[in-house]
């Protein structure tokens, strides 16, 4: 994936057309073929999630799993398909039979980013996939190396632009949240920074605490650590609101960049044509369990922030988000490859 400012126009598809006629609730059969409302489930049912176990989407996965398989008294089973970014995942689920035992649990990538990066998607994260609820959101933590003279993001900014190019910012990889989410913050005030994409976080912040790259705006529960131990100094959170397990950490919006807003979300989704009862049962259990003191404690415990909401919700939002990242994308020359 290229990533000069120069490159020519991003070649993404415009995905607002397919809100009437893909998979917006509203176009899904009531009754999709083999499945019945009134029984669902009676059998085991199956979240596939698209990256290793022991990662948030695996972990955050696991806690919804356990608690509807209480409920309902039938077993949900997390079954972990990797590669392609989740692509490997996500198609799996959009080709499964719609009978409500396959269930994608989605993330930024397998809804809005991935089409910015790969030339080829098998599936059409809209049209092939229908809403059923946002788990959680997981903010981004703001954090310099310590050895750079800024206590706070006006003067994180300040200090950029009087050294323009010369400041690194450490991601993951090439079209991550971190990714997008530093380019976002590129895009609203005017910073240039050298992107240093490495293979997943813990490489990228290691090289963040030695001072070989400078900057970083990751996921909240990989960096939390380091800054608690001072290993590197936290400046925001990258959330519409403050973290609540932090008050004191201001929102990159309040510290200096009016608006900004950016977060990982994890998600859960069905083939398109599931019918709307059984998505609905759904949806029911899992809101109501992230509504409960219980499953606000036990996702803030892992840094993530209970979201919840109707299936046209997530539907909005995902919107909502494809439309941010394409512009993002744009901005940066971010093609797909």
């Amino acid at each position: 994936m290229r990533t000069t400012r120069n490159s020519t126009r991003l070649s993404l598809p415009t995905r607002r057309s397919v809100l009437i006629g893909g998979a917006a609730l509203g176009a899904m059969p009531l009754l999709s073929r083999g499945a019945r409302a009134d029984n669902w489930p009676s059998r085991p049912v199956k979240m596939v999630v698209p990256f290793a176990a022991g990662g948030t989407t695996d972990i955050l996965a696991r806690v919804v799993a356990q608690k509807v398989s209480e409920e309902f008294g039938q077993q949900f089973i997390v079954e972990n398909k990797t590669g392609a970014g989740g692509n490997i995942a996500a198609d799996f689920v959009a080709k499964a039979e719609p009978d409500g035992y396959t269930f994608l649990v989605g993330t930024p990538g397998t809804h809005s980013i991935n089409p910015l990066v790969f030339k080829n998607m098998p599936f059409d994260p809209v049209k092939d996939l229908a809403p059923v609820i946002i788990i959680a959101r997981v903010p981004n933590l703001c954090s310099v190396t310590n050895s750079l003279p800024v206590k706070s993001v006006s003067e994180l900014i300040a200090y950029i632009k009087s050294k323009p190019g010369e400041i690194f910012y450490g991601t993951p990889g090439l079209g991550s949240t971190a990714h997008v989410s530093t380019e976002l913050f590129k895009s609203m005030t005017g910073v240039e920074m050298t992107h240093v994409p490495f293979r997943g976080s813990a490489p990228a912040l290691t090289d963040l605490i030695a001072g070989r790259v400078q900057l970083m705006i990751d996921n909240l529960p990989a960096a939390q650590p380091f800054a608690e131990a001072s290993q590197i100094r936290p400046l925001a959170v990258s959330g519409a609101t403050r973290w609540p397990l932090l008050p004191d950490l201001p929102t990159i919006a309040e510290a200096g960049v009016p608006g900004y807003e950016a977060s990982s979300w994890f998600t859960i989704a069905a083939p398109a044509k599931t019918s709307r009862e059984i998505i609905a049962r759904f949806n029911t259990s899992v809101d109501k369990f992230l509504k409960t003191d219980d499953g606000t404690a036990r996702l803030r415990k892992l840094g993530a922030e209970p979201a919840g909401g109707s299936p046209d919700d997530m539907q909005r939002y995902i919107l909502a988000e494809i439309d941010k990242w394409g512009k993002v994308a744009k901005f940066a020359g971010i093609k797909p490859e």
